[in-house]
């Protein structure tokens, strides 16, 4: 059986949140058997842990946030991604605002900064759960279905399909968990250019730029409307073609916008607290539809209490 492990030496990084704007400066530090993933609101007075389950998600509108005492951490599901992947089941995430950095829009900073060498095993086992048997499970109000098949290892692929024409369908497979740093990590959130005008009109990704984001455009810019665009996001307007990926710099993959949806599957999938041997098919995931399945899983296969605080 696979033991727990947790990081050796402190991790830290600053940041702007893309959804808050607001600088946060984040340290995540090794934690003992048994202690999960917890963020620590060290801004409040008394300071506040938050565990990372799936219990505590309080909000889903574009990403994930855990609340507990009405105090919240936004936009974890990256750097929760991060652990899973990396098999860290213990860490106490430190951080002195509301909202994780979204830094370069995916999760290769964790990736490049968690390494094996950095990582020490502690002496409980890993709480894993083995499909034997198909566990389907279908959020009809989004139209997001899961199936969980017996499988010799943890593997994931995910299926989207957009009504656009720059993403139409794709699919990623992540086949082998040790692959996500080449497969996955670099791969950076997106959406699209309608969507952007409407979350930042609502007070959203006020930390977005065309550097931390992908950003798709289905229909040819007005002079006017790339001129707003580098005003806003501060971008030099030369930089910005007409139509198509407003950043295509920035494109590590043909299927990115799939290879990041796994890579939120995967993030939110770790609410569990729980590594699964199986086979992960997702088809048109999202962070509400995947904390819910999330929620299934702790409520009907694993078992995850509320509490595991200092």
């Amino acid at each position: 059986m696979k033991i727990q492990k947790t990081i050796t030496q402190p991790i830290r990084f600053s940041g702007v949140g893309l959804h808050t704007g607001l600088m946060a400066n984040v340290v995540i530090k090794a934690a003992p058997e048994n202690f999960g993933i917890q963020f620590c609101r060290i801004d409040v007075d008394p300071t506040l842990y938050i565990p990372a389950i799936a219990a505590n998600v309080s909000n889903t509108n574009r990403s994930t946030t855990i609340t507990k005492y009405n105090i919240s951490v936004i936009t974890i599901e990256h750097l929760m991604s991060a652990l899973y992947a990396l098999g860290i089941d213990n860490a106490l995430i430190e951080i002195d605002n509301k909202e994780v950095p979204i830094l370069d829009g995916s999760a290769k900073f964790y990736i490049d900064n968690i390494k094996s060498e950095n990582t020490i095993a502690l002496h409980q086992y890993k709480k894993i759960y083995t499909i034997h048997d198909v566990i389907e499970w279908k959020d009809e109000q989004h139209g997001a279905e899961y199936i969980f098949l017996p499988h010799d290892e943890f593997s994931v692929t995910c299926l989207i399909d957009f009504p656009s024409k720059m993403i139409k369908h794709q699919y990623a497979v992540l086949n082998d968990i040790n692959d996500y740093a080449n497969e996955i990590a670099t791969a950076k959130t997106f959406c699209f250019l309608h969507e952007i005008e409407f979350l930042y009109a609502n007070g959203l990704i006020k930390g977005g730029n065309l550097n931390n984001a992908l950003v798709f455009s289905e229909t040819s810019l007005s002079q006017e409307k790339i001129k707003w665009l580098a005003t806003t996001f501060h971008q030099s307007a030369n930089s910005i073609p007409e139509m198509g990926i407003l950043n295509p710099l920035y494109q590590t993959f043909d299927n990115e916008a799939a290879r990041h949806k796994l890579l939120d599957v995967i993030g939110d999938l770790a609410l569990t607290q729980t590594y699964f041997k199986g086979k992960l098919i997702a088809y048109k995931p999202g962070h509400t539809s995947n904390c819910k399945f999330a929620s299934y899983l702790m409520k009907n296969y694993v078992n995850v209490t509320a509490e595991h605080s200092f």
